[in-house]
C-alpha cells in the first residue's frame, strides 16, 4: 500500500483530534467558539452542539466521550504514520478503522435519536470514514 495513503490518513486524523480538542475546549468554556483555526461553517455553541456531552450518548465510563475520543485520534494518526512509515502492520490501522466505524454509527445513532444535530460530531465520524475507506484505495 503506498506511503501516502497512510500519510494522509495521519494528517485527517490529526485534524479529527484538533477539531475533538476544540468541540472539548468549547463546552468547558476554555476556546472561544470562534477560533481562526476552525472553519466558520464548524463553529459550534456553548449552549448547542456540545450539549450533546451531557447525555447518556455522550459520556460512557463517567468521561465524557470526547476525552477519550482526543487521544484516540492524535494516537491513530501516529499509528498511521508509522504504518505509513512501514514500522507497523498495516493490519492495526485496519482494525482500529473498524472499531471507530463501529463506535461512529453508535454515536451517530446516539445524536439522531436526540434531534441533536452537531457538525463536528459528523466531521470526525466522517473523518474516520475516509481514513477507513483510505486503506481500500490501492
Amino acid at each position: 500500500m503506498p506511503i501516502t495513503v497512510y500519510l494522509i490518513g495521519a494528517l485527517l486524523a490529526f485534524v479529527g483530534g484538533a477539531l475533538s480538542f476544540y468541540f472539548y475546549g468549547v463546552y468547558k468554556g476554555i476556546i472561544n467558539e470562534k477560533q481562526w483555526w476552525i472553519p466558520s461553517i464548524l463553529h459550534v455553541s456553548s449552549e448547542t452542539c456540545t450539549r450533546v456531552i451531557d447525555t447518556h450518548y455522550g459520556k460512557h465510563f463517567g468521561l465524557p466521550n470526547v476525552l477519550v475520543g482526543i487521544p484516540f485520534m492524535f494516537g491513530y494518526g501516529i499509528i498511521l504514520w508509522e504504518t505509513g512509515r512501514g514500522n507497523i502492520s498495516t493490519t492495526i490501522p485496519f482494525s482500529i478503522g473498524i472499531i471507530s466505524i463501529v463506535v461512529g454509527i453508535y454515536l451517530i445513532y446516539g445524536l439522531m435519536k436526540l434531534h441533536m444535530h452537531c457538525k463536528i460530531c459528523y466531521t470526525v465520524h466522517s473523518i474516520n470514514l475516509i481514513i477507513f475507506l483510505l486503506q481500500f484505495s490501492v
